[in-house]
């Protein structure tokens, strides 16, 4: 063995044994009390608590019982059985296999859509880059707000010179368009699984030549993942992103393997990728051209991969140059993203204070990675056993690897190692490297299960060595039948809406508001109105919305933003806004602590000593049955700018004073006011003069237990 070919391999183990300790070590730990900084943080902490229980316990039975079942039982059927579904993959020619694939990916991912999610978007980045896409889709780049922006804007939104637009970059939303202008947006998730298992059967039988079959079972896989047929169920830029990125990889390999032409393709959709997910574009695009075109050197010479380099570049330069005008138009410089518009540097990559002002260093990516980790382990395929030991595994104890696998294993990590220098951290995040890690998972489960050659023949009584590939077939067959029978319905149930937020995201009947155009005021909470406010009116950046909200108590935030409103109104000076803590640090300021209502399910932020104000306590009051948020609602009617007068309107229920000046804008619609009008009652939608009087009438502010609420 050469020196070249020993480094490799500790390199490759060292890694293994990396792997190995991930998926089983609670090293996100490290992260402590730091985990409670914002909900993204406590949440990725839960998983890893909850995601390290499942896997050491599920392995240690699964193996145990895989183990007692190898002891009595052989696993000749089982192996016969895998042997029948290879050569199953084997019969169909790749794109017969590929149309197979995309079936199965796009038809579970719509059934995700349409009976599971019941064609609700889940996250308020889909709902930011739908209602985008909608202006996108009817020629503007930006929508019109009249009135105040407060009632319309939500997270992931922001006002510029433009008009109403998202963060987000152009090529995600432009996809969008496309199916809106087609009249089913909804398939923007099901078309880019589909599209990309397609793309994995054409081009992982060309990463792994030794392993054809391997690679056909993987790109299966891909497309019955019930993380990706949960994910295509949406429309989140993660999806899209992968399809470019698919097809990057695929004519990347074409390239290599003959015309340099292919290359522009390449270039192309790495073009559209960097204008999906900037990071991730950038990172695997590299990847996928010059780590498949710098081993294969030799076959084509310098000269070749030159040319090829060439045309990449070509081929993505004017994705790089719409990028810079399309920033340079919405967010006033070519480099800056809607990101950093939106939230401001600390949005970026590296180790800083993050937007919502909790500390991002070392020591956090470390423990974030480690999240990740156990995220990859057990959800990608929602078994007990992780996906990610079985690689580890597999990398620590193979001889060699095949052809290929080493690529495959720069392609998993590499998302990683990229996301490492990010500061918001969840599964989705690294869906990119998925087919890498399923194919991996692939090789190493047919690597730990196979018996060598010399043990075919053996007496079985002779030697006890055929057990550890007997104990990894029963294990493996096992931790499917859980997957199967539990872990898959389990995550599919806890993506099921309750009732209760069923009954707030789905616009109200045709009964409850009459035949005409309505403009319906969506009753959102205290603090979604302040959020809105300052924002809107304000021209306050979000994150430092958020650390005022979580700085200052509530009351005081109120007529800070009311204020703030006023002088951008008047043009008076900021001297006169009331003081408050504008300090983007992590935590409370000092004094400042939650305040429980009495007969309210409701928490305000005081100091000791205050007192509510009549204003503050009608504000308060006004949520005593509970808030609807609006984002949700937006997408199931007419937006501004865009109107037909034949759906509803939905905009936020800022007060009556705000509220008068958006029904001046519209005269022509009959508004509603959207609420519940018990506590947790679902909401209804109620003439608006009706619904004010319920809500906003000038007695709530008066109320004594509200008005005399003293902080101790």
């Amino acid at each position: 063995m050469s020196g070249l070919a020993r480094a490799t391999t500790v390199v490759r183990r060292g890694l293994g044994a990396v792997f190995l300790a991930l998926a089983f070590l609670p090293i996100y730990r490290i992260l402590g009390g730091s985990a409670g900084g914002s909900s993204f943080r406590e949440a990725s902490f839960l998983f890893g608590e909850l995601n390290l229980d499942l896997a050491l316990w599920g392995t240690i039975t699964i193996v145990l019982a895989g183990a007692v079942l190898a002891w009595f039982l052989p696993a000749d059927r089982i192996r016969g059985w895998v042997e029948s579904l290879a050569k199953a993959a084997r019969a169909p020619s790749r794109p017969a296999l590929g149309l197979l694939a995309a079936g199965l990916a796009g038809g579970l991912a719509f059934l995700a859509w349409t009976i599971l999610y019941e064609g609700h978007y889940t996250n308020v980045d889909e709902i930011a880059s739908m209602v985008h896409a909608r202006y996108l889709a009817a020629g503007r780049l930006a929508g019109p707000l009249p009135a105040t922006p407060a009632a319309w804007l939500f997270p992931n939104t922001l006002m510029v010179e433009e008009g109403w637009v998202s963060q987000y970059p152009p090529s995600h939303l432009v996809v969008m368009a496309l199916l809106v202008r087609l009249g089913v947006p909804g398939l923007l998730g099901p078309f880019c699984v589909a599209a990309t298992a397609f793309l994995l059967v054409l081009s992982l039988p060309r990463l792994l030549p030794e392993r054809d079959t391997e690679a056909r079972l993987a790109a299966l896989l891909f497309a019955i993942s019930p993380f990706v047929v949960l994910l295509g169920g949406g429309a989140l830029s993660h999806l899209t992103a992968g399809l470019f990125l698919t097809l990057a990889l695929y004519s990347s390999l074409r390239a290599r393997d003959g015309s340099a032409s292919w290359a522009v393709l390449a270039g192309v959709a790495i073009g559209l990728a960097v204008m999906s997910r900037p990071l991730q574009g950038v990172a695997l695009g590299t990847l996928f051209t010059l780590g498949i075109w710098i081993p294969a050197r030799p076959e084509f010479g310098v000269h070749g991969l030159a040319r090829r380099c060439f045309a990449t570049a070509m081929g993505g330069m004017p994705f790089a140059l719409f990028l810079g005008w399309y920033n340079q138009r919405l967010f006033g410089d070519p480099l800056t993203l809607g990101y950093s518009a939106a939230y401001g540097d600390r949005h970026g990559l590296g180790f800083h204070m993050d937007p919502w002002g909790a500390p991002y260093g070392p020591a956090e990516a470390l423990g974030f990675t480690s999240t990740d980790f156990l995220e990859i382990g057990i959800r990608f395929l929602e078994t007990p056993v992780p996906l990610t030991a079985v690689v580890g595994l597999y990398l620590l104890s193979a001889r060699t690897l095949p052809r290929g696998a080493g690529f495959l294993v720069m392609w998993a990590t590499l998302p990683l190692i990229a996301n490492a220098g990010y500061w918001f951290h969840t599964t989705r995040m690294i869906y990119e490297g998925a087919p890498a890690w399923l194919a991996l998972g692939v090789l190493g489960t047919v690597h730990l299960t196979r018996r060598p050659p010399q043990q075919e023949t053996a007496s079985r009584f002779a030697s006890v060595s055929w057990r550890g590939p007997d104990t990894a077939v029963w294990s493996a067959a096992l931790a499917l039948v859980v997957a199967v029978t539990w872990g898959v319905p389990r995550l599919v149930e806890s993506h099921r809406w309750t009732e209760e937020t069923l009954g707030r995201i789905t616009p109200p009947t045709i009964e409850e508001m009459g035949a005409d155009g309505a403009l319906v005021f969506v009753h959102a909470g205290w603090y979604e109105r302040m959020s809105a406010v300052l924002q809107g009116e304000g021209g306050m950046r979000s994150d430092t919305i958020v650390s005022v909200l979580r700085r200052n108590s509530t009351c005081r935030v109120h007529e800070y933003a009311e204020a703030r409103a006023a002088a951008a109104r008047s043009d008076y000076g900021v001297a006169e806004l009331p003081v408050i803590d504008l300090r983007q640090e992590p935590g409370t300021a000092p004094g400042v602590r939650q305040r429980p209502v009495p007969s309210m399910a409701l928490n305000v932020r005081m100091v000791p000593g205050e007192r509510l104000t009549p204003e503050c306590a009608r504000h308060l009051q006004a949520d005593r049955f509970g808030m609807v948020s609006l984002a949700p609602l937006l997408l199931k009617g007419e937006l501004p700018g865009l109107e037909t007068g034949d759906r509803a309107m939905y905009v936020r229920d800022l007060g009556p004073r705000r509220n008068r000046a958006v029904m001046e804008a519209f005269p022509e619609r009959t508004p509603y006011l959207l609420a519940s009008t018990t506590p947790d009652g679902a909401p209804r939608a109620m003439p608006y003069l009706e619904g004010e009087r319920l809500i906003w009438s000038p007695d709530i502010g008066s109320d004594a237990a509200l008005a005399g609420l003293v902080a101790p």
